[in-house]
């Protein structure tokens, strides 16, 4: 398992994106990405922009046959991870608003 490469063909571009969305899109045509590492550093899951766009996008589609229209807005659990990542974008393109809650300790 390999880690998401920091450089890419891709240049880098900074806040002149119209949207979250747009952003993504833009991300998404590179091989950068997340990468989460478990409690003891080690790599746990690479998560090229690519493969989370196409999640979020998949999401998206899921939220809106539930009933979710834009502007709603839709409370998240804070938790570092690939599900929250591609569920976050997910609300962006379904139109929505994603509320990150803190974890409860």
């Amino acid at each position: 398992m390999q880690p998401t490469p920091t450089e890419d063909r891709l240049s880098r571009r900074f806040a002149d994106f119209g949207t979250l969305g747009e952003a993504m899109d833009y991300a998404a045509q590179g091989v950068r990405g997340l990468n989460f590492h478990d409690a003891r550093g080690n790599l746990a899951r690479p998560y090229p922009f690519s493969e989370m766009r196409d999640d979020a996008i998949a999401c998206a589609h899921r939220l809106i046959a539930r009933g979710v229209k834009p502007l709603d807005r839709i409370a998240l659990v804070a938790e570092t991870g690939a599900d929250f990542a591609q569920l976050f974008f997910g609300i962006v393109y379904a139109g929505a608003w994603a509320g990150p809650l803190p974890l409860a300790t």
